[in-house]
């Protein structure tokens, strides 16, 4: 197996003594076979994580070449002469300033992390707006059967025509109008197990109080099992097409969102149940599985322009959420952090070189002597 960093740089350790690395532990997440909902069911290694992300962009960049995902966090901007690393003062967290970035929600692990986070952030602030209103918010999730035989372009191209036809027909706009539904975020999500391929919708609706789920169900079924069968797709149960939770449910989600992209799944090789694109960049990761590598090309593929969470016209307004771009997300800088110090170019080619770039930023979190000394220690820098 082919370690995900070099000798010297797995050699690294914290202030504290204590090694740098990933540590492949069991997973703390297990996902939903009825919903494919990923559900965080334990603790995690943060550091473990943070390492990770750095480990899984460069897989991608080995498999997806020249992409903008394979420069991210890579290549300088023209309009600096060094890398920047910044430190959070709320968090005490670090980030490089002055490199590219991809702002690739689906094939960067490191982009979706800060997209994903700011994005919770919006859906919870929403949601509390709403709920103080007296309003109620549902957690609606929305699939159809799919088999090891369906490519996932076909299921995506399918699931958006039936989606279309959800919230445009007159029976979908009597279901909002009986909900009192102001409006939707719509999240798209997908998993891979033994049945191939399972992409489905999860949406948050923001209804008024006191609204029947067992009807609201019923209704939302019709809706959703006609859309599926103008759109031309297999038409799924009443018990495995939809699910309608309550506010509890629908908050919980909002908490959790994107956390298949934050937490390690450790070791993959015979996962059954299901896995998230990054399990299978996990997989080679760990165990150099190609076919994992294959599917996650093709799901980047799949998903290439596409947007993870969509909110419905005026939505955004209504709870004066400001909008802000993917790409805009992945580059911003956080305005509480302050400049902690600058890399040079040659050291910047050494960072790369031992693929180290996340054994600086955790280093950074404890003050730029770690990482000045961390750098003055890489091969080639002998005086």
């Amino acid at each position: 197996m082919t370690a995900p960093y070099g000798a010297e740089a797995t050699a690294a350790r914290s202030p504290e003594g204590r090694p740098l690395g990933i540590s492949a532990k069991s997973s703390p997440l297990r996902i939903d076979l009825n919903t494919g909902e990923v559900v965080f069911d334990g603790e995690y290694d943060a550091v473990g994580v943070r390492l990770e992300r750095f480990a899984l962009q460069s897989v991608v960049r080995r498999f997806l070449w020249g992409s903008r995902t394979a420069k991210c966090l890579r290549l300088r901007r023209r309009d600096k002469a060094s890398v920047e690393v910044w430190k959070s003062k709320e968090h005490g967290s670090a980030s490089f300033g002055g490199l590219q970035t991809c702002g690739s929600v689906w094939a960067c692990p490191v982009c979706a992390s800060k997209i994903s986070e700011r994005r919770r952030g919006e859906l919870l602030n929403a949601i509390d707006q709403h709920k103080a209103s007296g309003g109620e918010v549902l957690l609606l999730t929305l699939t159809n059967p799919h088999y090891s035989g369906d490519r996932l372009a076909d299921l995506l191209k399918g699931q958006a025509l039936a989606m279309s036809r959800f919230n445009s027909t007159k029976a979908a706009l009597a279901l909002w109008s009986w909900m009192g539904c102001i409006g939707t975020v719509r999240a798209w999500e997908v998993t891979q197990g033994e049945n191939g391929w399972h992409p489905h919708f999860h949406l948050l609706a923001f209804v008024r109080a006191s609204v029947s789920l067992s009807e609201a169900r019923n209704r939302v079924y019709a809706v959703w099992s006609t859309g599926c069968r103008l759109a031309g797709l297999p038409v799924p149960s009443e018990v495995h097409g939809v699910d309608v939770r309550d506010g509890s449910e629908a908050a919980a989600y909002a908490s959790k969102w994107g956390l298949d992209q934050e937490m390690t799944k450790g070791h993959m090789k015979k996962a059954k149940k299901g896995r998230t694109p990054f399990d299978l960049l996990r997989a080679y990761l760990y165990d150099e599985d190609k076919h994992a590598m294959g599917l996650f090309k093709g799901y980047v593929e799949a998903f290439k322009g596409k947007r993870q969470l969509v909110w419905s016209k005026g939505l955004k307004e209504h709870f004066r959420i400001g909008e802000e771009s993917d790409e805009e997300i992945a580059a911003r800088q956080d305005d509480r952090a302050f400049l902690l110090g600058e890399i040079t170019v040659d050291e910047w080619r050494k960072i790369l070189r031992f693929d180290v770039r996340g054994e600086v930023l955790e280093l950074a979190r404890h003050g730029w002597e770690p990482v000045r000394r961390f750098l003055d220690s890489l091969p080639g820098n002998e005086k």
